[in-house]
């Protein structure tokens, strides 16, 4: 195998999800009632630990969240729908914002925290750390929240690229001690350093949840489905043309075949693709089975919602 084969491989391991608004929140009704039947992880962190930038280097977008130079100027809570896995992430006001005054600051601690407590779906809360400083108070009170509460943490360690990786290990021991269970994840919005591992550890705890409903990507269509084997059959012809495969082989075949008394005719199109128009039985029979489990896991959904709404 060659070198490029064996890079090409490597980098084609982990597809990142995408990332939707789905809405802007400000009241606690609010919070609570958004998206209730799907699992939620909180984003929490002090006012200019970089949430807005690790939500942009996630969705790969630059400008799907607001990045302001503006410690705390964020009042509202966005709430972002995961695709395709079907969880949500909701951006949190950042904390430690003292130019605020007491009264606001409280008014919205307030609200952060019964949703934290109140949010019978919340997953998890990624709590994000500046991997620059040593833990701070307000950072250590989150997680003591946290631990209170039994709210599962998903540490991570913010601006990774502007420490040596000395300094990332001494940080990275310093909040095991204090978070139990769930080593940091030093991540850069910058250069995209560990990236793919807090989707990873985002989407595991998604998992866990008594929410989660595995995404079942429906069949296409019967019209879609032809459409897609008109193009199968001129890109598997085009290749079969564009092939390195000598044209001895062609002739090798036409003997064999006459020494086995089989006609010596190749067929006229390629093998590949008598096979996908063989194998229409077959998604049928699939399609049909991707609906019963879908309608199976919407009973589940709905015999859920009703045993929370009797507690």
């Amino acid at each position: 195998m060659s070198n490029d084969s064996i890079q090409s491989n490597e980098l084609e391991v982990f597809k990142f999800p995408q990332l939707v608004l789905e809405q802007t929140l400000y009241t606690l009704s609010q919070l609570k009632n958004a998206a209730p039947d799907f699992p939620h992880i909180a984003f929490a962190g002090r006012s200019n630990v970089g949430k807005s930038s690790l939500i942009n280097a996630l969705a790969r977008r630059r400008q799907l969240a607001k990045v302001s130079s503006t410690p705390g100027k964020t009042r509202s809570v966005n709430l972002y729908r995961v695709e395709p896995q079907g969880f949500y992430l909701t951006d949190l006001p950042g904390y430690g914002y003292a130019k605020r005054s007491k009264s606001e600051r409280e008014l919205w601690a307030n609200l952060i925290e019964k949703y934290l407590v109140e949010c019978e779906n919340l997953a998890a809360i990624a709590i994000l750390l500046d991997c620059r400083l040593e833990p701070q108070e307000a950072d250590k009170m989150m997680v003591r929240f946290a631990l209170a509460h039994q709210i599962p943490i998903i540490p991570i360690l913010t601006k990774a690229d502007k420490c040596t990786q000395k300094e990332r290990s001494e940080r990275i021991s310093q909040w095991t001690v204090l978070i139990p269970r769930a080593e940091p994840l030093a991540v850069s919005s910058q250069t995209g350093f560990g990236l793919e591992k807090v989707w990873k550890n985002l989407i595991a705890a998604a998992e866990e949840s008594e929410f989660y409903h595995p995404v079942i990507e429906e069949s296409p269509s019967p019209q879609e489905d032809d459409a897609d084997k008109k193009f199968y059959e001129v890109a598997e012809i085009s290749i079969e043309i564009l092939s390195d495969e000598p044209p001895e082989e062609s002739e090798k075949a036409e003997e064999q075949s006459e020494q086995t008394g089989v006609s010596a005719q190749l067929p006229e199109k390629p093998k590949k693709i008598r096979t996908k128009r063989g194998a229409a039985a077959r998604e049928r029979e699939a399609r049909k089975k991707a609906e019963q489990e879908k309608a199976r896991l919407k009973a589940k959904a709905e015999k859920s919602r009703a045993k929370h709404k009797r507690k």
